[in-house]
């Protein structure tokens, strides 16, 4: 595994983002600290103008652009990108809400925002900002509503697989709301069939949107704030001007080793070694455009981590993993997320899914999972070293690497237990407790099917973006994944970043529109 370089700072990115941004440094106080402002000038002439303009035309962008101009306001959305969508629009478009009405008629009674607050908060193990979560579930059902009056329907609800952290059965209830477009289960891509609906809805309203035109900088000024964005078109500067606010909403660094390699050593781990399903444009710019201009940051340092593979996860794909030294570590078929983080936690991060070959029968493509792309009897695979393979668990155990009397025993425990009915170790569901009895033996690296980094500009209630001294940074906003404090070490369940891309979207594009436009 590449080596986790831990010299990178903060400082390092600041300096290089202002290289790259042209702008100009001007000193200032703040209770005794000499504070830096960046500030870069306004153009001689402004190529595009609008009320609000918002870097990112993917869920956050949208829900902004939607809120901006009901409160009347002309909307320019950027993407670098060829076309709208951004990683919503390739995730399974799933978002969590509370006291719905999809949840009743779900057979989910009495659920309401405070136990999602607290759920979330759980999850979050106390790192999350408690004010910006309870914007997240205070204003959940209300969203849902919205969404479905701008032609997003949803036709299912489900839940959340166990959090050790989370003992509470009341907090554990269906929240995942699923969109209509592939059927009642979340698929990747279902996520297009709500930004198409939000999209038909920003056209129809009028906003401007400029596709392949990657933003660059920030304009701040330092009397008004952020006036504008510099941006790139045709291998040109274009100089867009925000007559009341901009608002950002790229997503995260999900692409960005370099970025991850600062911030989110799990995320470098899982670009090196898995996949990352996320957008090809979700590099951090917007994040890097924040801290440019004095931005903090909030959150930084988890992912959204899925499992690779489909074994011990589910009672038709039975198996367990060990760590190097042939040791069950988790709950196989806990939250991805919280698995993902235990994976990762491993020395040198090895685990191995151990699946017999009643297992194997079922194909490559079932034990694949989001991988999937694995021959239909693993010949390929083993033959290559990426399935590894033993008549006896004590030959697979040499295969592996792994201790053979500590692997020996933690299969003989497991098949006591799944013979008993009971996980001793993690209370792993019963239907899930099947043995590991028939030879030959195989293991299979767990690795990571990324969703995406966690953590980004840190941002009040309003949306705003505040600086490292804790001031708001006049005329910026933000929303989405390119914001952060929301989410704690590891992703707390599927849609809660469509739950921030619609909350934090919509707040950034009401506030925004309400700026008194400078002169």
């Amino acid at each position: 595994m590449t080596a986790i370089r831990r010299g990178v700072t903060r400082r390092d990115f600041l300096k290089a983002a202002v290289a790259t941004g042209a702008v100009a440094a001007t000193a200032g106080s703040l209770s005794g600290c000499q504070q830096q402002a960046a500030y870069s000038p306004l153009p001689g002439k402004w190529d595009k103008e609008a009320d609000v303009v918002i870097v990112g035309a993917g869920g956050t962008g949208l829900a902004a652009a939607i809120e901006a101009m009901d409160a009347g306001a002309k909307v320019i959305l950027l993407d670098k990108a060829a076309k709208a969508g951004g990683t919503t629009s390739l995730s399974g478009g799933v978002i969590q809400a509370s006291g719905t009405s999809f949840q009743k008629a779900a057979g989910v009674e009495n659920d309401n925002p405070e136990n999602h607050f607290k759920y979330w908060m759980q999850a979050s193990e106390g790192i999350a900002d408690p004010n910006l979560v309870k914007v997240m579930a205070d204003n959940a059902q209300a969203n849902i509503e919205w969404l479905v009056a701008h032609g997003v329907n949803y036709v299912s609800v489900y839940g959340v697989d166990p959090i050790p952290y989370i003992t509470d059965p009341a907090l554990m209830v269906a929240r995942i709301h699923v969109p209509a477009g592939q059927g009642d289960t979340a698929k990747p891509g279902t996520g297009a069939v709500h930004v198409a609906a939000l999209l038909d809805v920003v056209q129809k309203k009028g906003a401007e949107l400029l596709f392949e035109t990657p933003a660059a900088a920030l304009i701040r000024d330092p009397e008004k704030g952020v006036v504008g964005v510099r941006a790139q078109s045709g291998g040109k500067d274009l100089f867009v001007k925000a007559r009341r606010a901009v608002i950002l909403a790229t997503g995260s660094f999900d692409h960005n080793k370099e970025m991850a390699r600062a911030f989110s050593p799990q995320q470098l781990w899982a670009l090196d070694t898995g996949v990352c399903l996320c957008a090809p444009e979700s590099t951090g710019d917007g994040i890097k455009m924040g801290m440019e201009i004095g931005a903090d940051l909030a959150g930084m340092g988890g992912t959204i981590g899925y499992i690779g593979t489909s074994v011990g996860v589910s009672p038709d794909m039975p198996g367990i993993w060990v760590n190097k030294y042939g040791q069950r570590f988790c709950n196989e078929a806990g939250h991805y997320a919280f698995v993902m983080r235990a994976v990762f936690d491993q020395e040198e991060h090895i685990a191995w899914a151990i699946f017999d070959e009643n297992v194997k029968k079922l194909g490559g493509k079932a034990i694949g999972g989001l991988f999937g792309a694995m021959s239909d009897d693993l010949s390929k695979e083993i033959a290559e070293g990426k399935v590894k393979t033993g008549a006896t668990i004590q030959e697979l155990a040499t295969a592996l690497g792994v201790n053979g009397e500590m692997l020996e025993a933690t299969v003989a425990m497991w098949n006591r237990d799944a013979g008993a009915g009971k996980d001793t170790l993690f209370n792993k569901k019963k239907e899930l407790l099947k043995p590991l009895a028939q030879g030959p033996f195989y293991g299979i690296r767990v690795t990571e099917a990324n969703l995406g980094s966690i953590g980004g500009l840190k941002i009040n209630a309003q949306a705003q973006v505040v600086d490292v001294f804790g001031q708001v940074i006049p005329r910026l906003y933000a929303g989405g994944m390119v914001a952060g404090g929301f989410i704690g070490p590891y992703y707390p369940g599927s849609g809660t970043a469509v739950n921030s891309t619609v909350c934090f979207g919509r707040i950034a594009g009401k506030n925004a529109a309400s700026e008194k436009a400078w002169a």
